[in-house]
Formats: C-alpha cells, sequence, structure tokens
C-alpha cells in the first residue's frame, strides 16, 4: 500500500521540511463549518457541522454522493460561494489566521498564496494547449507580484521540488 503523504516515491513532509522549516501543528484547521444557500422555499444546509484538521504534507480526501456539499465546504473554505450562499457559523483558520473574518483585500492576499484549489471542471483546471509553466507563472504573477521572468524561474523551481 503507498504512503498518501509521497509523491513520486518522495515524503512531502520532510521536502516540506526542508523549504520551510518547522511545519508542526496545524496548516488548515475547520471546526464546526456550516454553509447555507438561501432560495425562495428558505434556507438549505449544504455544509452542516463539518470539521477537521490538517498538518502540513498531510492528504485529505473528501468523497461523498453527488450533491452532498464538497464543493461547496471547499468553496466556503476560500469564501467563494454563489451569491445566495452564506457561511452561517464555524471556523476556518489557514496557519493560525481566522479567513472568516479577514476584510476581502485581507483575503486576497490569503488566497493563491497560503490556500488555493484547484477546481474539479475541466474548463477551469490547466489548460492542455498552454505550457503548464506559464500556467503557474501567471498565478505567480498575479498573487505575488512577479516580473514574467522571475515568476517562470519560480515555476520551474517549483516543479522540480515536487519531481515533474
Amino acid at each position: 500500500m503507498s504512503n498518501p503523504n509521497t509523491l513520486n516515491g518522495r515524503d512531502s513532509k520532510s521536502r516540506i521540511q526542508q523549504k520551510h522549516g518547522d511545519v508542526s501543528g496545524s496548516v488548515l484547521e475547520v471546526r464546526n463549518l456550516q454553509t447555507h444557500i438561501h432560495t425562495p422555499r428558505g434556507p438549505v444546509k449544504a455544509v452542516d457541522d463539518v470539521s477537521f484538521s490538517l498538518n502540513a504534507g498531510e492528504v485529505l480526501a473528501v468523497v461523498g454522493e453527488s450533491g452532498s456539499g464538497k464543493s461547496l465546504m471547499a468553496l466556503s473554505l476560500l469564501r467563494l460561494l454563489p451569491a445566495a450562499g452564506r457561511i452561517v457559523g464555524g471556523s476556518v483558520r489557514v496557519n493560525g489566521r481566522e479567513i472568516l473574518k479577514l476584510l476581502p483585500h485581507e483575503l486576497r492576499k490569503v488566497r493563491g498564496n497560503e490556500i488555493s484549489m484547484i477546481f474539479q471542471e475541466p474548463m477551469t483546471s490547466l489548460n492542455p494547449v498552454l505550457p503548464i509553466g506559464r500556467q503557474i507563472s501567471e498565478a505567480l504573477r498575479l498573487h505575488q507580484t512577479m516580473s514574467g521572468r522571475t515568476a517562470m524561474d519560480k515555476s520551474v523551481e517549483m516543479l522540480r521540488f515536487w519531481g515533474m
């Protein structure tokens, strides 16, 4: 049986420790998260009392039936809900910082830098006709205000770090 904390046979937690030092404690902690979708017939409990925590290098698989709230739970973590969606309770902490209380400009600094989501829809994922380095460097330019050359160099460094 393979270890879920490995990528290409290498331990991801030890790679993160090499790169970022001590990684003890939770990098993501979700407690009693509740998200409702407001409809003309009243609120629908889309996410009801979800709790979990992740340490650096750990992997979490969220599984469930279609319509069970998996995607809305993930969107709640980033506060990317549809207009009718509301987080009505709970806590989401990223590296010890409460995400649900951040102002929009503070949240923009966290998204893409400390927490991100890879969407499951094919039209919002990586574009197969564009080089992956270009796509990663675009995100770096947007979120870390890097020049094009610096962002591309960082993209290559990240891909090598993960053995790709």
